[in-house]
């Protein structure tokens, strides 16, 4: 999922393995992401929320219509992840990225636009003409190969941050965020938020404990310090 250009901007950590490379440094889950995305998914956005201890939102915010703006059951993520797959699979890098400050490579980019590219580009054809089922196999193929390697690029930054802890986004990143993003990193749900989790040890960050001893005021729009704010999708 594209970042907003100012977000973008500001994310300035590296991936420990490029997309191209995951394959091959954790074959399994590049594997059990392709052949079984809907599982891969859910495992995925379950060990994120236990991370960061934020509350179940439908697609990590990125929908916020209505109710997909709230928090809900966690038992929704099953249907998330089963409907809507391929926003589940963005949304979960979309948290990592912003969460854990993880800037895409050139090389990233290339291959998620590209793949997106290919599969408008056949789409809009297939209003003009016959398609191939050659082609529409090549589609199905790169998606699922696609998926794989994001995944398990994924899994491999998610251990990386459970073996270092979890100090929550830059101060810098937090107010270019969405409204939405910023109260669910910032703990702004229901009885003053979730505290994230501290897989390496340690003791919150300072910025949480502030923001816990003063909440937000008028539903959660912006947050004490002008420190909150969510991110925001690029788009183009």
């Amino acid at each position: 999922m594209p970042i907003k250009g100012e977000v973008a901007a500001q994310l300035t950590g590296r991936w420990k393995h490029q997309m191209f490379e995951a394959p091959c440094e954790a074959p399994v889950q590049c594997l059990y992401g392709c052949l079984c995305t809907c599982c891969a998914v859910y495992q995925q956005r379950e060990e994120l929320l236990k991370i960061t201890g934020e509350p179940y939102i439908c697609c990590a915010g990125l929908c916020p219509c209505g109710p997909l703006g709230e928090p809900q059951d966690k038992n929704c993520l099953v249907i998330e992840a089963c409907c809507c797959t391929g926003w589940a699979l963005s949304a979960n890098r979309y948290m990592i990225q912003t969460r854990f400050d993880r800037e895409n490579t050139p090389c990233d980019d290339c291959i998620i636009w590209g793949t997106c590219l290919f599969i408008c580009g056949l789409n809009i054809a297939r209003c003009f003409m016959d398609i191939p089922d050659e082609l529409d196999f090549c589609a199905d193929c790169l998606i699922m190969t696609v998926n794989g390697c994001m995944h398990a690029q994924q899994h491999i930054e998610i251990q990386e941050i459970k073996n270092t802890g979890y100090q929550g986004p830059p101060a810098q990143l937090i107010h270019l965020l969405p409204p939405l993003q910023q109260k669910m990193i910032t703990g702004g749900y229901g009885g003053g938020g979730a505290q994230p989790q501290m897989m390496g040890g340690g003791p919150p960050p300072p910025q949480y404990n502030m923001q816990q001893q003063q909440p937000y005021g008028g539903g959660g729009q912006q947050a004490h310090g002008g420190r909150g704010g969510p991110p925001q999708m690029q788009q183009g």
